[in-house]
């Protein structure tokens, strides 16, 4: 009896466990455009009481080095109540870093600006508006999957709305493991890109695959590697 209660126990610890969004984590994804590969993209978040910060670098492979940038995303703010509540974000290029795209979410005063090609401008800062880079952790942070997402998000040029919705996602391996997953597929008009983030509730809701379809073609990544830190 008391070998099946301590299992019991242990089940329901590492079920919690899964469910605990991660302090901290550092993830690389293979990054590949029309099934070709690309480079490789680094994520890393780092939560530190209520602050946190985002960062995504994608890097070429060497052989495309030459023709392509280095490009960073970083995003910087709070948490409150499982959520993002961001205060910067920024893209840039390494090859025009002149030309950096950011956004600057001004909660006190309900303003969002936009800085893009040397230009500012600003809208009203709507209630739960994420940046480009939170919205595809939003659910590592919830820890939690809902039938439905939606959000608005800024990617420093303007204001995009959101709207996910839950489908089964079956089952996908990866070196860490195989995973039952989740996939969140963006409700997106047809002049929309189309989004689809697969998560793994038992791996912290972290996502393990990411594909946007875009006029230009179609841009995927899938984790490779992983680490975190839960407390």
């Amino acid at each position: 009896m008391k070998a099946i209660v301590a299992l019991l126990l242990a089940l329901i610890w590492a079920s919690a466990a899964a469910q605990q969004s991660p302090l901290q984590f550092d993830l690389v994804y293979r990054f590949s455009f029309n099934g070709q590969y690309v480079g490789n993209v680094s994520d890393s978040f780092k939560r530190d009481g209520s602050s946190y910060r985002l960062t995504s670098i994608a890097r070429p492979d060497q052989k495309l080095a030459f023709l392509l940038p280095v490009m960073t995303l970083s995003s910087e703010g709070t948490v409150q109540s499982g959520a993002f509540v961001p205060a910067r974000y920024r893209q840039v290029r390494s090859n025009a870093p002149e030309k950096a795209v950011q956004s600057e979410f001004n909660w006190a005063s309900g303003q969002l600006t936009h800085h893009y090609k040397n230009k500012k401008s600003q809208v009203t800062l709507p209630k739960g508006t994420l940046d480009a880079l939170t919205q595809l952790y939003a659910f590592t942070l919830a820890g939690k999957a809902p039938p439905q997402l939606e959000f608005p998000v800024s990617n420093g040029r303007k204001l995009i709305h959101y709207r996910y919705e839950k489908i089964p996602g079956g089952r996908m391996t990866t070196p860490m493991g195989t995973f039952d997953v989740i996939e969140y597929r963006r409700i997106a008009q047809p002049d929309e890109n189309a989004i689809s983030v697969w998560i793994a509730p038992a791996f912290h809701h972290l996502p393990l695959r990411i594909r946007v379809r875009e006029e230009s073609g179609l841009f995927e990544q899938q984790l490779i590697r992983a680490s975190y830190k839960l407390k």
